[in-house]
C-alpha cells in the first residue's frame, strides 16, 4: 500500500480554520492562534498568511461576532451571530468618509491578514469603551448598576469580546460582582446575563492592580519591535488574578455564590488578590492574596466578628461559607 503525506498547509482553508477553533480557548482567540502558532512554521507559512489565505482570514473574522463556542460545537454561528460577523467585515473594509480617493501607485491594497487587524482592532477597542460605560455605573451612586443599563450596554456595543480583558486588567462579570449602591438581586440578574445569554465565563479572571503587580494588557496585533518587519498576533494581560466568586464570596452574596457554584465546570478552588472593604467598619479593609472563594469569605469573617459585627448581619457570610464548604468537599 503507497502512503500519501499531505503537508499542513496543503489543507484548505476550512479545514485549517477548524483545526485552529479546536486549539483556541475562545473565538477571538483564533486568529492570534493563527499567527502563534503557523506563522513560524516556515517561510512559507509567512508569506502564506501575510499575504494571502483570504478564506482563513475571512473565518477568523467570523469568529470575532461572539466570544464563546455556542452549544452545538464546531464553531457554527447562529443567524444573529453570522450578523454580528458581517459587520466586522464591512468596519474593516469600509473607508472613511474624509478620506480621498486618489490613487497613488505606493499604496497597496489591503492584505487579508491587514483586513482581519482591523476588525479584531474594533472589537477590542468597542469591548474597552463597554468596559469603561460599564465601571462608571458599577462605582456611581448617583446612577448605580441596574439591569436594564447592563442590558443596554451590550446591546449598543455588540458584539464584544466578554471573556477578554481589556488594557486595565477587567471582564464584565468580574466588574458586575464589584457594582455598589445596588441590591445583591441587580448583580445576580446581571450576572446571569452575561453567563447564560452572552457566554461569560466565571473562570476567567481579572488581572489586578495594587497588589504588588501593575495590570499590562495588549489587545492589539503589530510588530515584534520599531525595526522589525515581522508582524505577530498576540494578547496578554498580567496582574493578581481575581475571579467573580471570589468578590461574590467576600462581599457576602449567597445567591451570586450559589449561582456560580451551579455553573457548568466552574471551579470554586480558584484563587484571587484582592482587597475588601468589611461591612461592620467601611473604614478597614481586608487584604487577601492567592486566597480561594471559601479562605476569603473566612477572612472577612474573622474581621468582622473583631469588629464586632451584629449576628444577623453575619447570616450572609455564613451562608456563604456554608455554600462552598459543600462544593469543595
Amino acid at each position: 500500500m503507497n502512503e500519501t503525506t499531505i503537508n499542513l498547509s496543503d489543507l484548505p482553508d476550512e479545514i485549517l480554520h477548524n483545526i485552529v477553533v479546536y486549539t483556541a480557548e475562545f473565538p477571538s482567540y483564533v486568529g492570534p492562534c493563527i499567527c502563534d502558532q503557523l506563522r513560524p512554521l516556515s517561510k512559507k507559512w509567512k508569506g502564506d498568511l501575510d499575504i494571502g489565505r483570504s478564506n482563513l482570514w475571512s473565518l477568523a473574522t467570523g469568529n470575532l461576532s461572539l466570544d464563546y463556542w455556542p452549544s452545538s460545537g464546531g464553531g457554527t454561528l447562529s443567524s444573529g451571530d453570522i450578523d454580528n460577523a458581517v459587520v466586522l467585515q464591512e468596519s474593516a473594509t469600509k473607508r472613511p468618509k474624509n478620506t480621498t480617493t486618489r490613487r497613488s501607485a505606493r499604496i497597496q491594497p489591503a492584505s487579508p491578514l491587514e483586513k482581519y487587524k482591523h476588525a479584531y482592532n474594533l472589537l477590542m477597542s468597542r469591548t474597552e469603551t463597554a468596559l469603561l460605560e460599564l465601571t462608571e455605573h458599577v462605582h456611581s451612586s448617583k446612577k448605580p448598576l441596574s439591569f436594564s443599563i447592563m442590558k443596554k450596554i451590550l446591546k449598543e456595543f455588540s458584539p464584544i469580546a466578554i471573556n477578554r480583558r481589556v488594557r486595565t486588567g477587567g471582564t464584565f462579570l468580574v466588574e458586575v460582582c464589584r457594582s455598589r449602591h445596588v441590591q445583591e438581586s441587580v448583580i445576580l440578574k446581571c450576572v446571569k446575563l452575561l453567563i447564560e445569554e452572552h457566554g461569560a465565563n466565571p473562570n476567567v479572571p481579572s488581572a489586578e492592580v495594587g497588589q504588588g503587580l501593575a495590570a499590562c494588557t495588549t489587545l492589539t496585533l503589530g510588530k515584534r519591535s520599531a525595526a522589525s518587519s515581522e508582524v505577530t498576533c498576540y494578547t496578554s494581560s498580567q496582574g493578581r488574578e481575581l475571579y467573580a466568586i471570589v468578590i461574590a464570596a467576600a462581599r457576602a452574596m449567597p445567591s451570586v455564590v450559589k449561582y456560580l457554584l451551579s455553573c457548568r465546570n466552574i471551579d470554586p478552588t480558584l484563587k484571587g488578590s484582592s482587597r475588601f472593604r468589611l461591612f461592620s467598619n467601611p473604614r478597614k479593609s481586608v487584604k487577601g492574596v492567592d486566597l480561594s472563594a471559601l479562605e476569603f469569605a473566612m477572612k472577612m469573617r474573622e474581621e468582622e466578628i473583631e469588629n464586632g459585627i451584629s449576628v444577623a448581619d453575619l447570616k450572609g457570610l455564613d451562608k456563604v461559607i456554608s455554600l462552598l464548604k459543600k462544593a469543595v468537599r
